[in-house]
């Protein structure tokens, strides 16, 4: 690895494990040698940048993408689809997920501390129960639907997404990252977004789940509060490969 990783602090990083008996991973910041733990990232040549998201010397995800310099938002963090999803770069490593809802849990509580506009998860009866009583008064929209003995909740802020974002300087950095093509039908989704909010837009209306999947890229990935580099490229690829189905996340 290079010399030139930044560590970007960010209070989503899970903590290290302590009195497990994990033994710490492999990767190791080139000065000084000490674990790495958080999202570091390092210049590439041609205006790209290289993310990684690692938890005690443990990568978690490891991407590539444009420079957007800028634009920048609380609500958006590379720790989102990581800890939301349950992502590692290698099955076989340890990873902080320490049972089946832990990511779910991690949704529903990066909800009520803003940490992300947006999401779906599914807890058991009392849990769920619990997060509806703390949401009161947090500006936060449900749907929420039994199944079984767990409940599934889709959550969004009431805030417009104009009031939530910088979006001129999300749209400019677009404009700069993909080519005319590609930008300008993704920057005309961002705007159109303005007005609304992603309660309005993609919990309260019937088909709300069936619209958000249906959603451009980048307007899925900033009402998640994933990182618009990664989005980028994800619809660079996702051209340069032909049409395709991509998941949404949670």
């Amino acid at each position: 690895m290079a010399d030139t990783w930044i560590l970007h602090p960010d209070y989503r990083t899970p903590p290290v494990p302590t009195g497990s008996g994990i033994a710490p991973g492999p990767w190791r910041h080139p000065e000084g040698g000490h674990i790495m733990n958080g999202t570091y990232q390092r210049p590439l040549p041609e205006r790209r940048i290289e993310v990684v998201t690692v938890w005690y010397g443990y990568p978690l995800s490891h991407w590539r993408g444009p420079r957007m310099p800028r634009f920048s938002s609380p609500l958006v963090s590379a720790w989102n689809p990581v800890l939301a999803q349950g992502l590692t770069v290698d099955p076989a490593a340890p990873v902080p997920y320490r049972d089946e809802l832990w990511c779910d849990r991690w949704i529903a509580e990066a909800l009520l501390y803003g940490r992300k506009p947006y999401g779906a998860f599914t807890l058991p009866v009392e849990e769920a129960l619990r997060w509806f009583a703390a949401s009161g008064g947090s500006g936060l929209v449900y749907r929420a639907e039994l199944t079984g003995e767990l409940v599934r909740v889709v959550a969004g802020t009431a805030a417009r997404y104009a009031l939530l974002f910088d979006l001129d300087s999300l749209i400019a950095d677009y404009l700069e990252a993909l080519p005319p093509e590609l930008a300008e039908p993704e920057a005309a989704a961002l705007d159109e977004h303005r007005r609304d909010s992603p309660a309005v837009r993609y919990v309260l209306t019937d088909d709300a789940e069936t619209r958000f999947a249906r959603a451009p890229l980048s307007v899925r990935g900033l009402t998640l509060g994933y990182p618009p580099h990664e989005t980028a490229e994800r619809i660079a690829a996702s051209a340069a490969s032909g049409p395709r189905p991509v998941s949404s996340g949670p």
